[in-house]
């Protein structure tokens, strides 16, 4: 059995606490899920089970053994190895060499090696293509090849970060059925997930995080999906819903105006991403409308179509304006979208972490067009002007330091002023509450409502079903890239009607359709 117990991991270069005291337990011969929304801790603390992190307190208990890892290889030592969604292995290596990298000193033409791993591709009836690069694997053969590698270690404890979310539904249940062989065999199977109805039926026990803490742990057998939605998610009872309208939609002041987004028959198909089939939608300007839903969904993936970054099929329409091939690099860079009038705050990070950019990099990268004179850059116009969006986010700091020195949410913070002071007649925003305390998210509802009664159509993209609620006018739940449900929050003409005027029952029906029933 592997016990992790109050388990706390604070990030000090961004001042995160990933977890905050979480539990959980892995038996022999069981299937464990992990689930939670965006960002509860679920990979980090599996990361932490199997040593690609150190704990900042707590303790990890193996078999009746305290460990303290300080590498993967420690956990593998263990008896536990992790395959990620999306498996490093060496691509111009074959698979079968992939499968022995690590475990032996010299491993160099070995046919002893690649006979031993063959007997366990036939074993398992993995049809691995072991003399193959790998570079040749599909994303369900690179999971079976990192499985593959974990078995020959002869490993008892396997963790899976969100295998399904780029399987199709043919090698979900082929994979499924892998996993049940593995439980028969005494293996011990801790699996992150987000689809409650699927994880469920497959499942011995689950447990769900909140922010990183454990809220509980359930069987499988008879467990209700509401009950464990309201662990994932919380008490909704607690829920402050603005009245009135959000923002400018309810008094007919723009009717005449054109969409501030408009998506006809939209869809993407992109290797490696959940698809997107044939979706439509209308942003009005003074509206906000909200899209929920989790990764696997194609959350991510709709929200990079339309702000330019995936190619895709369909009409976009930016404040009346077709983006096609007129507007160069669509598909491929935000550019053309800022070009037709929309703002963007992405869920990526802008590679604050990555790129070791200052502050004022970051700041200038969509708005230093506007400070050029004769084409020149006017430096001293751009510094007064990162400065005061720095001072008008509410951080306190040089805009010369690296990004990568402030927090989460203080960074969140400045790249939301950033969008603002563009005044885009459209905003989309993908998980704007994320890193920020209640106050700040308060805040946060407060703008986005005036800046929607100023004429701004407002789409938000987010896995918080709380922030939906308390910002949107209307929220459309996304699920295997299709919209499964529209709920108003808000009236959305005048004289129309909410779909309830209680938060919780809207709540709970932003949660079914984006984890309900496949």
């Amino acid at each position: 059995m592997v016990l992790l117990h109050r388990i706390h991991k604070y990030f000090a270069p961004n001042g995160v606490t990933a977890l905050d005291g979480a539990d959980f337990e892995l038996r022999e011969g069981e299937i464990h899920a992990l689930v939670g929304e965006n960002g509860a801790g679920k990979s980090t603390l599996m990361h932490i089970m199997a040593g690609f992190l150190k704990a900042s307190e707590g303790v990890v208990i193996v078999d009746g053994r305290e460990e303290r890892f300080s590498s993967p290889a420690n956990a593998l030592a263990a008896g536990i190895g992790m395959v990620r969604q999306h498996p490093r292995l060496a691509p111009e290596f074959s698979v079968w060499e992939n499968c022995a990298l690590g475990s032996e000193k010299s491993f160099w033409f070995s046919r002893r090696l690649a006979k031993e791993i063959a007997a366990i591709n036939e074993r398992w009836n993995f049809g691995l293509p072991l003399e193959r690069p790998a570079s040749e694997l599909t994303v369900s053969q690179g999971q079976k090849a990192a499985i593959l590698a974990l078995l020959r270690r002869d490993v008892k404890y396997l963790i899976f970060d969100e295998p399904t979310a780029v399987l199709s539904p043919r090698e979900t249940e082929t994979l499924f059925g892998l996993f049940r062989k593995l439980r028969d065999e005494g293996k011990g199977i801790a699996l992150i997930s987000h689809k409650l109805n699927e994880t469920l039926s497959l499942v011995d026990r689950v447990t769900a995080l909140r922010k990183g803490k454990t809220t509980g742990t359930l069987d499988a057998a008879g467990a209700e999906e509401a009950r464990l939605a309201a662990l994932i998610f919380g008490n909704s009872g607690a829920l402050v819903r603005p009245e009135g309208p959000a923002g400018g939609s309810g008094s007919g002041e723009f009717v005449n105006a054109p969409p501030a987004l408009e998506l006809k028959n939209l869809s993407v198909n992109v290797p490696g991403r959940p698809l997107i089939r044939g979706v439509n939608l209308r942003v009005p300007p003074g509206g906000i409308v909200g899209i929920g839903g989790v990764r696997d969904s194609g959350l991510e993936t709709l929200e990079m179509a339309v702000t330019g970054y995936l190619p895709l099929s369909g009409t976009i329409l930016v404040n009346g304006k077709e983006l096609d091939g007129r507007f160069r690099g669509f598909g491929k860079n935000v550019r053309p979208f800022r070009a037709a009038g929309g703002s963007y705050l992405g869920t990526r990070g802008e590679g604050r972490e990555e790129t070791g950019l200052s502050t004022r990099d970051i700041l200038v990268i969509h708005a230093h067009r506007r400070f050029r004179k004769h084409g020149f850059l006017e430096t001293a116009k751009l510094a007064a002007w990162s400065k005061r969006i720095i001072r008008a986010a509410g951080v306190a700091g040089p805009d010369t330091v690296l990004a990568s020195s402030f927090s989460g949410g203080q960074f969140q913070r400045i790249l939301f002023v950033r969008e603002l002071a563009e005044k885009s007649p459209l905003l989309v925003l993908a998980e704007p509450g994320r890193g920020l305390d209640q106050k700040s998210k308060n805040k946060l509802a407060v703008i986005l409502r005036e800046r929607a009664a100023a004429g701004a159509g407002i789409l938000i993209f987010s896995t918080d079903c709380e922030e939906l609620l308390s910002v949107c006018d209307t929220v459309m739940a996304l699920r295997n890239g299709l919209f499964s449900d529209t709920i108003a929050i808000r009236p959305a003409e005048p004289g129309g009607t909410a779909d309830s005027a209680d938060p919780r029952a809207l709540l709970n029906r932003i949660q079914k359709a984006m984890v309900g029933d496949e």
